[in-house]
């Protein structure tokens, strides 16, 4: 049990602070344990308040655990077979399953998978391994994937029962359609005309202000973003492995960025939060190293963000009731931590701190009634009682606002993507190729003008071509190919200097002359390149053309995933608390059974 475990802690810290053996004598002999452990167990049953039989049980459990060690330490010495553990819980709330295998450490993470899958029962396709806080990856050594002797093995089960085994294909399908779905929302950002129901996503500080970023990292952040959002969705429906899954595929994005970066905004704090909340549901103690750093991660951001004493927070909004609940996750988290940790003293600290922040971010049920009945969704309503600390009228002047300024920063939105679709056509009206027109403009921060100069300065980007298909289907007449060739280039290279130039003589000549009059042929002409190109339009990364149906499922998979982007940029602040006060009142209550001998 939790009370159980959490005695075996303090314990444990205990011994460590006495510098006790218990695998050594007097607490360990020929015989098995000493007579000195159950002196031991009543100084500590005293100390600790707990029952004698309790304690003797702890150091017991304690002593097997320490022999047991040693002797796998000396078996990988000596083999290099080394002993791990790994625990299960059944998705649905189900038993915890544990267990332990022997296992070199040069196998694959999907050898290490067939393996469990077998001691569990369950077809090694249908699991997910996590340790500290990273997936297994299959074709890796666990060696390489930083698995060590004794490692703690997270499995995630994507099943219930052989019976929903077409249930969890599906699970699976719809997971890695996730996944391809936000690379495209990723690179459709990353190609400035985007369809117009694509979701405007952007980087912003804390007062909405666009942050400039290299384009690489913004595409590794655009990705994170998606996969964080599908992931929180899937954490509010309960389906808490699928969202640990993403959401840890979100962290190997977010942490693809420069730390810097990620402590100007709080979605790298928030989606630490989210990941460890993810722990907390599915039972994963062993993940308890891991969650301790996230959430010191996340508190440095937050502290970073919003200021030790939300002191920022108040200049740059005015309050501070919205944010609050991000605290008190953070808090509860932090408190649950510490318990499991053995640690009782910060453990009612921190959830001192957590019920105090839920006390105040309670919502009177009246007032968000009659805000409903102006005609407020429930969420803005809560947003807005929270950050007017209950007041009715200024909550309700404070959603007025709020709308306006979201219908403003829509329209700025519109603006700009409208912006960048006409600077993008003007230059694809001059002759230029989407790809080159895309590129110039991103380097002269959509300055048609400056990107005019650009192209002039740098020909070789001339070379990109949307696709290949579309360089083949350019007709290059006879005229334009001996108007090039007067001037004494070959009959080759002038036709792909025209082609690639979609037919303009003169961007042709300017190409050939800055080449030196040689051009490597295009991808179409060898069907043995695997040169890759960015996918624009109605091209893809292969260089080939999209089907009407791979069109169709592309659209699809970026569907679902902006199906669940908020429109409600502060939905992430958004929570009823339900589930925060439960488990709040849980630990509170196995904190007082622990004080009470």
């Amino acid at each position: 049990s939790l009370l159980e475990e959490h005695l075996q802690v303090r314990v444990r810290d205990a011994l460590r602070r006495d510098g006790v053996k218990l695998w050594l004598e007097p607490y360990t002999d020929s015989g098995g344990a000493g007579a000195a452990l159950e002196e031991l167990g009543a100084r500590y049953s005293s100390e600790l308040s707990a029952e004698l039989s309790m304690v003797l049980g702890s150091l017991e459990t304690l002593r097997l655990h320490a022999l047991r060690r040693l002797h796998e330490q000396a078996a990988f010495k000596q083999s290099g077979v080394a002993t791990i553990r790994y625990r299960m819980a059944r998705p649905g709330g189900g038993r915890l399953e544990t267990g332990s295998l022997e296992t070199r450490l040069d196998i694959t993470g999907q050898q290490l998978k067939a393996t469990i899958g077998q001691l569990c029962d369950i077809p090694s396709v249908n699991l997910k391994l996590i340790s500290a806080g990273r997936i297994i990856e299959d074709g890796r050594s666990l060696q390489e994937q930083g698995v060590r002797p004794a490692a703690q093995i997270m499995v995630v089960p994507l099943m219930l029962t052989e019976r929903q085994a077409h249930e969890n294909e599906e699970q699976q399908l719809r997971l890695a359609r996730t996944r391809q779905g936000a690379q495209l929302l990723a690179d459709i950002d990353d190609d400035m005309e985007a369809p117009a129901n694509t979701p405007y996503l952007q980087i912003a500080d804390q007062k909405g202000n666009p942050i400039q970023i290299p384009q690489q990292e913004k595409k590794a952040l655009m990705l994170a973003m998606s996969l964080h959002e599908k992931g929180r969705a899937m954490l509010k429906r309960g389906e808490h492995s699928s969202a640990l899954l993403l959401l840890l595929d979100a962290d190997r994005e977010f942490k693809q960025c420069r730390s810097e970066l990620l402590s100007a905004v709080d979605n790298f704090a928030v989606l630490c939060l989210d990941v460890v909340w993810a722990y907390l549901r599915l039972q994963s103690l062993d993940a308890l190293p891991d969650a301790h750093d996230r959430l010191v991660s996340a508190q440095a951001t937050l502290n970073k963000c919003y200021g030790v004493n939300l002191e920022r927070l108040y200049s740059l909004k005015g309050s501070s009731g919205r944010e609050q609940a991000l605290f008190l996750r953070l808090y509860l988290l932090q408190g649950i931590v510490w318990y499991h940790q053995g640690n009782s003293e910060q453990a009612i600290h921190h959830l001192s701190q957590a019920e105090t922040l839920l006390s105040r971010l309670a919502v009177d049920g009246e007032k968000l009634a009659h805000l409903v009945s102006l005609g407020f969704t429930p969420q803005e309503a809560r947003l807005g009682l929270r950050a007017c600390e209950g007041n009715l009228e200024m909550a309700a002047t404070h959603v007025i606002q709020r709308r306006e300024e979201r219908r403003a920063m829509r329209e700025r939105e519109r603006e700009e993507r409208r912006q960048d679709t006409e600077s993008l056509r003007n230059l694809r009206a001059m002759g230029f190729a989407s790809r080159t027109a895309a590129e110039a403009l991103r380097q002269a921060d959509n300055d048609v003008h400056h990107a005019l100069q650009i192209l002039e300065d740098h020909p070789e980007l001339l070379a990109l071509s949307d696709n290949d298909a579309d360089e083949e289907s350019v007709e290059v007449t006879e005229e334009l190919l001996l108007q090039v060739m007067a001037l004494g280039f070959d009959y080759e290279m002038a036709e792909r200097a025209l082609r690639s130039a979609r037919g303009n003589l003169q961007r042709a000549v300017d190409t050939l002359v800055t080449s030196g009059g040689v051009l490597p042929p295009s991808t179409s002409s060898s069907s043995s390149s695997s040169s890759a190109t960015t996918p624009t339009g109605d091209g893809r990364s292969d260089g080939r053309v999209r089907t009407e149906e791979e069109a169709r499922s592309e659209r699809e998979a970026m569907e679902e995933v902006t199906a669940d982007v908020p429109e409600h940029e502060e939905d992430y602040l958004d929570s009823t608390l339900q589930e925060e006060a439960e488990i709040l009142q849980t630990y509170q209550t196995l904190l007082a059974q622990a004080r009470t001998p």
